[in-house]
């Protein structure tokens, strides 16, 4: 039998359906919105769940361009048996997608703004024929991106075209609303691009004539002109248990892993990829399931397609408390936070807003409600994201050395503990990085998180315990080698009382000691772990010495 093809990268529902590629129905969004039908609907998810997909979807369904083609496109589709059938083919659409509007500077911004309204008015051409001699003029400098086009009111200007001179007011489409701002803001241009875009929205959901509008992104942006005036806005968030059309359930994985011959990855894939909490729906990642399917390979897909450039950028600004935050995440604990659900560009960012942000972005999930109102538990949903930030992690630690951590890593596993290239070089080279731009005394678990940050990345050959009960007590870290020829570590770590090398050595002592009189090595021994080496950190401030037996 030939199989269907996989729509990896493909999001035009026309395409997705005349050229036989595999489709998972979601056209249940159609009919949700159809029968909610606010004049405003923001739909926040992040970004490659299939926001663009159930858009385009949307827009073949509404349009009447071409209505009596596009009907066929959803024969023997869940749709079709909606009494919403009827409203097929029934309205003009203005679609819009946003996604990948970007620019390294404002004017260039400016540039791709113009002409992707150019674009989107030559897809509308038809009107022309109608328009008098002023609203013609108006619309041929948009098409030709004149300086004097009114770009910040075009969509206005469109849909009351389409009012006076075909008599029906247009459904209105916009997809990824909030990537020029992200965008604007990670290249130091936001203000200029939040007044644009405010008009250009504000003008389009406020005072346009429109049927309805839907607007989808990864965030909502609270406090800014955008949507400050709207009164007719329904918001649709991660946290809401409405328009759940988006990544894919576990019947509609297992059905498309059997269909590829991949059932026997069923396990596996829900590991990678499962994990995401959409309203009380347990979604996965389409993505990376799609792919997953084309290569066969349990890898990562999906890192590199959110808003991480601006998460990177807020890690590398935080201060030490997210940071601890994130290396617990990373060790797969969780991050209590309240979900205050809007983001505030341009303002000094809380530990919150961080969380937030990654958890609209999709690299958080929830894990359960917290005590208060509005208060969660956070955690890292799956392996998949878990090794991106693993990566990123790294990234931020070593700035100037790309190979630091592997040789680290080296070090590690053939137990060179002093000397070039050794366990104690790479791992004060990246504590130095890290403590680089702090001051002041800092707490004995403090620095356990950031030396248990260091070693995420190592479970490639090592098993990590942190804070483990053996013997007689509980150590600090230890790394058990998955190979039980190879060298086992057990870390006991001390803040030194000042930076003088009496109380240095006095500390680097007594945490040796600590480690022979409670047995800390019990455990690694019952495993098989012959060679174990142990160590005793010793920190003060931005120093830290080794102490080994």
């Amino acid at each position: 039998m030939e199989r269907k093809k996989l729509p990896v990268g493909v999001s035009d529902f026309k395409k997705l359906i005349r050229e036989n590629y595999y489709y998972v129905d979601k056209t249940g969004f159609i009919e949700e919105i159809l029968e909610k039908r606010a004049e405003v609907t923001l739909i926040c998810r992040p970004r490659r769940f299939g926001k663009t997909l159930n858009m385009s979807t949307l827009k073949y369904f509404l349009t009447r361009e071409n209505a009596s083609e596009n009907i066929e496109l959803f024969r023997g589709l869940n749709i079709e048996k909606s009494k919403y059938i009827a409203e097929a083919g029934k309205y003009p659409v203005i679609f819009l997608t946003l996604k990948g509007l970007d620019g390294d500077n404002y004017p260039e911004f400016l540039r791709k703004f113009k002409r992707l309204l150019s674009k989107l008015f030559k897809e509308h051409k038809h009107l022309k024929e109608f328009l008098d001699e002023d609203d013609l003029m108006n619309f041929e400098k948009i098409i030709s991106r004149k300086d004097d086009g009114d770009y910040d009111i075009a969509l206005q200007f469109l849909s009351e075209l389409y009012e006076e001179y075909v008599g029906i007011k247009p459904v209105l489409l916009i997809d990824e609303y909030d990537s020029p701002m992200i965008v604007a803001h990670e290249k130091g241009y936001y203000e200029e691009t939040k007044d644009l875009m405010g008009s250009f929205y504000g003008s389009a959901l406020k005072d346009a004539p429109i049927s309805f509008a839907v607007v989808t992104g990864i965030l909502r942006v609270a406090k800014e002109s955008i949507f400050s005036s709207l009164n007719n806005l329904k918001v649709s968030t991660l946290l809401t248990n409405n328009y759940n059309h988006f990544g894919m359930t576990e019947s509609e994985v297992e059905e498309i892993l059997k269909y590829y011959n991949l059932e026997t990855t069923m396990e596996s894939a829900k590991s990678w990829y499962n994990g995401y909490t959409f309203g009380d729906e347990k979604v996965y990642n389409p993505w990376s399931i799609l792919n997953h399917c084309e290569n066969g390979e349990l890898i990562s897909y999906w890192v590199n397609t959110s808003a991480n450039t601006l998460i990177m950028k807020l890690l590398k600004e935080a201060d030490e408390d997210i940071k601890d935050t994130f290396y617990e995440l990373l060790n797969g604990g969780s991050a209590r936070t309240i979900l205050d659900d809007n983001m505030i560009f341009g303002e000094k960012y809380s530990d919150s807003t961080i969380l937030y942000l990654m958890f609209s972005a999709g690299y958080l999930t929830i894990d359960r409600p917290g005590e208060e109102e509005d208060q969660y538990y956070l955690r890292i949903p799956n392996l998949e994201v878990k090794k991106y930030f693993r990566k990123t992690f790294i990234s931020i630690l070593t700035p100037k050395s790309k190979d630091s951590f592997s040789k680290l890593k080296e070090a590690l596993v053939i137990g060179k503990i002093r000397g070039n290239d050794s366990v104690e070089e790479k791992i004060n080279g990246f504590f130095m990085a890290s403590m680089s731009y702090l001051d002041g005394a800092r707490q004995e678990k403090f620095y356990h998180n950031l030396i248990l940050g260091m070693m995420i990345g190592l479970d490639d050959k090592f098993y990590i315990h942190s804070n483990r009960e053996e013997g007689l007590g509980r150590y600090d870290l230890a790394l058990e080698p998955r190979d039980k020829s190879g060298f086992g570590y057990i870390f006991e770590f001390k803040v030194a009382t000042s930076s003088s090398e009496s109380d240095f050595h006095i500390a680097g002592e007594e945490a040796l000691a600590q480690i022979d009189k409670k047995i800390y090595e019990t455990g690694l021994r019952e495993r098989g772990i012959e060679k174990i080496i142990k160590i005793g950190m010793v920190f003060s401030g931005k120093e830290l010495k080794f102490y080994t037996k």
